[in-house]
């Protein structure tokens, strides 16, 4: 997979230089900030690169909603942990609502209730 012709990999590492050169330039970031910076590089990333897989791999944007909140919380955005909680969830039932409208049950393959790999689940 690659980002704008890419590997995630170099753009992970192309972030990484650039924050280092910065803060030797000057910018003043805490240590803690610069790993939250990488975190959430990594997190937008993969999830970038996660789009053009099929099915979606929703856990992936979960997980980048929640590296970019961590970074703002660690940019001095003033949320409780319970309102990272609150976000967090909805946050999940938004993507869940959209993916709903994407999305449908498989069938069974045969069409019967309770029979899965050639087994019929209602005598066990």
């Amino acid at each position: 997979m690659k980002v704008l012709g890419r590997e995630p990999a170099l753009w992970i590492s192309l972030i990484q230089t650039a924050l280092a050169l910065a803060v030797g330039l000057g910018l003043s970031v805490t240590g803690e900030q610069v790993g939250l910076i990488n975190a959430a590089a990594g997190a937008v990333l993969a999830l970038v690169a996660a789009v053009a897989v099929r099915p979606f791999p929703v856990p992936l944007l979960m997980g980048a909603i929640q590296a970019l909140l961590a970074l703002g919380v660690g940019f001095g955005l003033d949320l409780t942990s319970e309102q990272v909680g609150m976000v967090n969830a909805a946050a999940a039932a938004l993507v869940g609502f959209i993916l709903r409208m994407h999305v449908s049950p498989v069938a069974a393959r045969d069409g019967g209730p309770g029979v899965h790999s050639d087994r019929d689940l209602a005598g066990l």
